[in-house]
């Protein structure tokens, strides 16, 4: 999923600057670009939680807009008010063609385990995995059918199949499993 996003340069000195940037509805940012020093930003509040809200679930590419330059970057960290839950700070890391580059995915799964009919519960173990690759074949997300799981079952990480990607999770991971019913 692309999301443009217009952004604006911006020469903070002092922390108050950015206290006053949140106070006014504005996020301060930074696009990372491997090997170069970072390029200080400013975006919109309103408009970033709009378009961020179509993405939640997937990775989504930020195509940002500077000075008429336009920067295809990924959401690398955000920081999040422990509180008011208004987005902070945002790091973002601009994708280069033939860098690797390392990222957390969503895993989606889908379907009713049949273990679920005969009384067993669903537990989602794993979430999102870490994987390494070229930004050409980072997998929006990665789907995973629960349907099959009966009672007493279990998908592993070695279940699932990636290409051109690399991850450190050992196979034998459980992501999803159905528990027989405690008595």
């Amino acid at each position: 999923m692309n999301i443009k996003i217009e952004a604006k340069r911006r020469e903070t000195k002092k922390k108050s600057d950015l206290t006053e940037m949140r106070n006014a509805e504005i996020i301060p940012a930074i696009i990372y670009k491997s090997g170069e020093e970072g390029l200080n930003i400013s975006i919109s509040e309103a408009d970033f939680a709009k378009e961020y809200r179509k993405s939640i679930g997937e990775i989504a590419y930020f195509l940002i807009n500077v000075d008429g330059k336009e920067h295809k970057t990924i959401i690398k960290e955000k920081q999040v008010h422990p509180v008011s839950r208004r987005i902070q700070h945002i790091d973002f890391l601009e994708l280069v063609d033939g860098n690797k580059l390392t990222l957390k995915i969503p895993l989606k799964y889908s379907g009713e385990p049949v273990g679920l009919k005969e009384g067993g519960k669903l537990e989602i173990l794993v979430r999102e995995i870490k994987i390494k690759c070229l930004p050409k074949d980072i997998p929006e997300n990665v789907k995973i059918d629960l349907t099959p799981l009966g009672v007493g079952q279990s998908i592993h990480f070695s279940n699932i199949t990636l290409e051109n990607v690399y991850s450190k999770l050992p196979g034998n991971t459980v992501l999803a499993q159905v528990k027989g019913a405690k008595k």
